[in-house]
């Protein structure tokens, strides 16, 4: 993107992604997982819908440049809709620690929001979510946090 951003090779790519490769990929190596982000808000959905279609494709937290509130309330909502707690809510690309504190507080406080969101929609709706449900999707979502 930027040359001047060396020695990183200028930076991350801001660019759709054509997701035919992964399709590729997911059918050819049905064995292996693959950790898929994306940046571009018009690839999401369209990732969700991949993540569904094969068991070998993980959505993986969200890219760097999805780090915002806004954002990361978005994805995480489309995602809960469309496939529960079958992904990575947040993970760490940061490369200093700071970083790496701030990211996970607000995503943390986001992500609970948006579970909450979910359990008051199935109140509304008669469905009676116990204690132990709401920590099975906590540990689906977070496995290696202690809750």
């Amino acid at each position: 993107v930027n040359p001047d951003l060396a020695p990183c090779n200028g930076g991350d790519g801001v660019e759709v992604v054509d997701t035919k490769f992964l399709q590729s990929l997911c059918r050819k190596f049905a064995d292996v997982k693959f950790l898929v982000t994306f940046l571009a808000r018009s690839n999401q959905h369209e990732a969700c819908v991949l993540s569904n279609k094969f068991r070998n494709c993980h959505l993986y937290g969200c890219w760097w440049f999805c780090n915002n509130p806004s954002i990361i309330e978005e994805i995480t909502n489309m995602r809960i809709e469309m496939l529960g707690t079958a992904f990575t809510a947040q993970h760490s690309d940061a490369r200093v620690i700071d970083q790496l504190i701030y990211k996970w507080d607000h995503s943390r406080n986001i992500i609970g929001k948006c579970l909450i969101k979910r359990y008051k929609e199935l109140q509304k709706v008669g469905y009676f979510v116990s204690k132990n449900q709401v920590g099975n999707s906590n540990s689906m979502l977070f496995p290696n946090i202690v809750v």
